[in-house]
């Protein structure tokens, strides 16, 4: 691989350096959405950068394509081509490149480049996902010019780039004009992995020169992609047109993994008895590569059009390859472009329907609203729940056994391994709409049991544990990237919650009886044994685990971990009971007795020793709430005393999914203010990547600025996180319960959301919210689905938050009958006393730090904040259109840890601009020393115990007849901390008098 990669490093020299590509959702204006179309159209060319590949699967094989086309591609330095390359972090470290791989397709090896305890290698080899050739390239050359995903981007023009996610269909189109060969080409491809036909896929390449002119055309199979396999064999068939490369994932000689591609040149301007082995710069020399060249005539001004069919099938669920990925291909080939393509996009009109996403158009008009923020959720509610299905086949494929990896099908980013992610992120909002395709996740898990024994017998747990492998591939088994002891038990626990969750949904009691079950039954008897009692304490302790926030490892007693293994006792106890058995006494006592760690100010301690110096990775904490509704002496101002305190003490550095948990709980806890709205953007807004609205891992993708972290990419985790959002947050659905439970609030920034059609008991819902009400509509289910539990009579649902003390209200509904609920509208409620200025509109000219928005200054929450993205001068404009002037008797800021050094505000009644303001004003400056200055005694002293996080702030009264107006700007300057990043603004309130 090294040689052919050295030849990319050549070649790219030769393009110009370029500035690295914003690629916010937010200021890249990198692509267009349509609507009707639900389509991105990008028309900037931006090759050799993951952020800007298209990703096409469908649930069996998949793959990650150029900017240039449908290519192999190497990432490169932005700024020198020659300089470091990009890589994948943790634990392969390797080059960023656009993969290509089959479901399940794992190698086995010693072990990774990076590893969690290297020691237990020794025990068992690791599992990392391989890859096969990259299949679906058609490449052009005409004399030295060819083209490839390593065309100069000085020889492109008129570039346009479109995916479409109703018809899961990629298309590039655009003007070469290479150098030397004296004409200029339009060209376009198209490329689809079949929806219909789970082992094709297929590509259209189309040509047109602005003079006669000679070339070749190439088929390529590219082994450049099958990272971590070893070529079986390949070959020109002699049938005149087809070529196919086999590959093993390295370290398995018994499994194959088979790519057949077969081309339709025929066409006037090809000599098809030209056929020979394709040679040439563009062929890489990687043993798996192959490819068949034609030479071609073609005429100025005339299109050419090329089409080639790929047949792929591994022996992990054929038992003859070769014969199925052949078979597929002499299908496609008969059957021609036309027929797939159609078959293509009804497949996936079947699947990704209108109804099956969440919708924030005007239900009158059909048209988005101009806010770009709301266009945003519109955008990533399609694409989360696109990006995920194109990993999934459905129930009773036979496919649909591997679940789900961080990166999918169409990158190798951690490995392709499966953890806690897919069980506890993506499913939740899968298993609503789509519970015959969310199965795939927990059939894993089910497929992986035995193993899942065995990894407890080996580790000395009792007869009928289990122990699920912190990473999985091809087996389970406990390994140095996915140790099965004193790391994350937690992990156990997330996939019975997630198997608890997709019974209360389908109410398929043959399914759960066949696997989940046992699987239960098994994680409980394990949590038996690891919970020990503390003689001193009288509780029961869980030692040397760590919790989500892999931050702090091996310490005693997480709260999430701890909290999820009591509440699997006491669901396991349930469950015994309804089975007519009796409950297990040892189970009973565990739960009612857990070592729940708490502070002294009420504050919950992610772990024992925990100190108020805490940096947190990811949710943790927060995760108590919801999705584990965890409530055993736990209030819900305990729950709002950690949401609060956890969102002060996140890393900027940690993964998208967390803040999408922040806002579901915000949105259930919160008596006033709308941080769930802030959460909500900070969930998606950060982490969301154009031009394709796919999630990074991380807010900021320079490892330099991020902790040093090569991010995941695309990061289905997050899009699994923002797709819980609406159904889970602002609807309030909770999946835990035996009954269905529903607590609607939809953020004032917000006016409707019509909920995607969801599933609970069997039965088929539908949801639609504006800003005070909700309805809930009851529909008949289709019985190829599911079977509604309730065919014959009324469903019940719960308006409430389950185990609160707050009251709710039982209702009933039959089909076909709507029932509407009021919201809580606990958003109008003041935070600060006469605040004129909670939750009003805010915009600002000026960047800000990732997630560190201008509306979070005026959201009624501390723990939000607004940071600009440097201590110079920033403003933002407070729209007051809606409030009546009112007498002002003084101004309150919360800055949080850093305070600016001076602000000054303007009050007036006209605007030109965003954040420019007109007319007579009423300006108000003021210098600002820190309330809280730092003192080294007293902040070593604090770190040692955990209390709500107090910030600095300022109070100025206003003297005099001053009133409020249409606007007000707020402008700050400096930062008290000298480190050129800008102040925080937690909250500024405008009092009236």
């Amino acid at each position: 691989m090294a040689s052919s990669f050295y030849v990319w490093f050549v070649l790219l020299s030769v393009w110009r350096v370029i500035a690295e590509t914003d690629f916010s959702v937010t200021t890249g204006g990198l692509s267009t959405w349509n609507q009707s179309e639900w389509s991105l159209t990008a028309t900037t060319f931006i090759p050799g950068q993951y952020q800007a590949r298209i990703s096409l699967a469908n649930g069996y094989v998949g793959a990650s394509l150029a900017a240039a086309g449908p290519f192999f591609e190497i990432d490169v330095n932005q700024t020198d081509p020659n300089g470091i390359q990009p890589t994948n972090g943790w634990p392969l470290f390797d080059p960023r490149i656009s993969f290509s791989t089959i479901s399940g397709f794992y190698n086995i090896q010693p072990n990774g480049s990076g590893t969690n305890y290297p020691w237990l290698n020794q025990y068992g080899w690791e599992s990392f996902i391989s890859g096969i050739p990259h299949p679906t390239a058609i490449i052009f050359a005409f004399g030295d010019d060819y083209l490839d995903a390593t065309v100069s981007n000085t020889t492109i023009s008129n570039f346009e780039q479109k995916l479409s996610f109703k018809t899961g269909v990629g298309e590039w189109s655009y003007t070469w004009s290479p150098e030397s060969c004296g004409a200029a080409f339009n060209v376009s491809y198209t490329t689809i992995f079949s929806r219909g036909r789970p082992n094709v896929i297929a590509v259209k390449a189309t040509i047109i020169p602005t003079s006669d002119i000679s070339g070749n055309v190439t088929d390529l199979l590219d082994g450049q992609s099958a990272v971590r396999s070893y070529s079986d064999s390949k070959a020109l068939d002699t049938n005149g047109s087809t070529i196919y490369s086999a590959v093993h994932p390295s370290g398995l000689a018994n499994v194959t993994g088979y790519v057949v591609s077969g081309v339709n040149f025929s066409n006037p301007y090809i000599n098809i008895s030209s056929r020979a082995a394709a040679q040439g710069l563009y062929i890489s020399t990687v043993d798996s590569t192959i490819g068949q060249t034609f030479q071609i005539n073609l005429k100025a001004g005339q299109p050419a059009t090329f089409y080639k069919y790929i047949g792929v099938a591994s022996s992990d669920k054929f038992e003859d390859p070769a014969s199925t990925a052949r078979g597929a291909l002499s299908s496609a080939q008969e059957d021609g472009w036309d027929v797939l393509l159609e078959e293509h996009i009804a497949a996936w009109a079947e699947i990704l329907t209108e109804d099956s996403v969440d919708d924030f158009t005007d239900p009158q008009t059909g048209e988005l609203p101009d806010d770009l923020n709301t266009q945003i959720l519109q955008i990533a509610s399609v694409a989360n729940t696109y990006y995920l299905l194109q990993n999934l086949q459905p129930d009773g494929s036979g496919l649909n056994d591997n679940s789900i990896s961080v990166g999918g099908l169409v990158s190798d980013s951690y490995a392709g391994l499966v953890f806690w992610d897919a069980d506890y992120w993506m499913a939740p909002g899968l298993n609503l709409a789509y519970p015959n395709w969310s199965k795939q996740i927990s059939n894993f898990r089910v497929k992986q049991h035995e193993q899942a024994l065995a990894n407890a017998a080996f580790n000395g747990f009792p007869n009928g544990s289990a122990l699920y492998s912190w990473t999985a591939g091809r087996y389970g088994n406990c390994t140095g990237t996915g140790p099965c002891k004193d790391y994350e038990y937690h992990l156990n626990y997330d996939i019975v919650f997630n198997l608890f969750q997709q019974y209360n949904i389908t109410n398929n009691q043959t399914w759960f009886n066949n696997g989940p079950r046992q699987v239960i039954e098994s994680a409980a008897i394990m949590t038996g044994d690891l919970l020990k009692f503390n003689e001193t304490t009288g509780t029961y302790w869980l030692h040397n685990m760590t919790d989500p926030d892999e931050y702090a490892n091996n310490v005693d007693n997480g709260a999430f971990t701890i909290s999820s293994a009591a509440e699997l006792l006491k669901e396991v106890n349930a469950l015994r009971l309804s089975e007519g058995q009796s409950v297990n006494e040892t189970w009973q006592d565990q739960y009612e007795k857990i070592a729940f760690p708490k502070s002294s100010s009420s504050i919950t301690l992610e772990y024992e020793t925990m100190n108020n110096s805490v940096a947190v990775k990811q949710a943790d904490v927060v995760l108590l709430t919801y999705p584990l509704d965890y409530s055993d002496n736990y209030t819900a101002d305990t729950k709002l005393l950690d949401l609060d305190y956890y969102a002060n003490k996140q890393s900027p550095n940690g993964p998208a999914m967390t803040y999408s948990v922040f806002a579901v709980n915000a949105n259930a806890l919160s008596p006033s203010g709308c941080s769930a709205y802030t959460y909500t953007l900070n969930g998606f807004l950060p982490y969301l990547r154009g031009p394709w609205y796919q999630f990074s891992e991380q807010a900021v993708d320079d490892v330099l600025l991020n902790g040093n972290t090569n991010p995941a990419f695309p990061f289905l985790t997050g899009h699994g996180g923002a797709n819980q959002v609406v159904p889970f947050g602002f609807l309030g659905i909770r999946t835990d319960q035996p009954v269905l439970y529903i607590n609607p609030s939809l953020p004032p920034q917000l006016t409707h959301v019509k909920v995607r059609t969801f599933y609970y008991a069997g039965a088929t819902l539908s949801a639609f919210i504006n800003s005070t009400h909700t309805t809930l509509t009851r529909l008949s289910t289709n019985a190829s689905i599911l079977t509604d539990s309730y065919v014959n009579t009324s469903l019940p649902f719960i308006v409430g938050t389950p185990n609160s003390a707050t009251a709710s209200q039982t209702y009933t509904l039959a089909i076909n009958q709507t029932i509407t609920v009021s919201n809580r509208l606990y958003f109008q409620n003041l935070t600060y006393e006469n605040n004129l200025l909670q939750c009003l509109p805010v915009t600002s000219s000026d960047s800000y730090a990732a997630g560190q928005f201008p509306l979070a200054a005026t959201d009624g929450a501390t723990a939000t904040s607004w940071q600009p993205a440097t201590n110079e001068s920033a403003a933002l404009l407070v729209n007051m259109t809606s409030v009546s002037p009112s007498l002002i008797s003084g101004i309150y800021f919360e800055w949080g840890a850093r305070p600016p050094k001076q602000v000054t505000l303007f009050i007036s009644n006209s605007t030109d601009g965003e954040v420019g303001i007109n007319g007579e004003e009423i300006i108000i400056s003021v210098g600002i020393s820190p309330s809280l200055p730092y003192d080294a005694v007293e902040a070593q002293s604090s770190d040692q115990e955990v209390q709500p996080v107090v910030g600095n702030s300022t109070t100025v009264d206003v003297e005099g007849e001053a009133y409020s107006a249409n606007y007000v700007r707020l402008v700050i300057e400096g930062c008290w901390e000298e480190d050129g990043d800008g102040a925080t603004v937690g909250e500024f309130v405008l009092i009236k008098g």
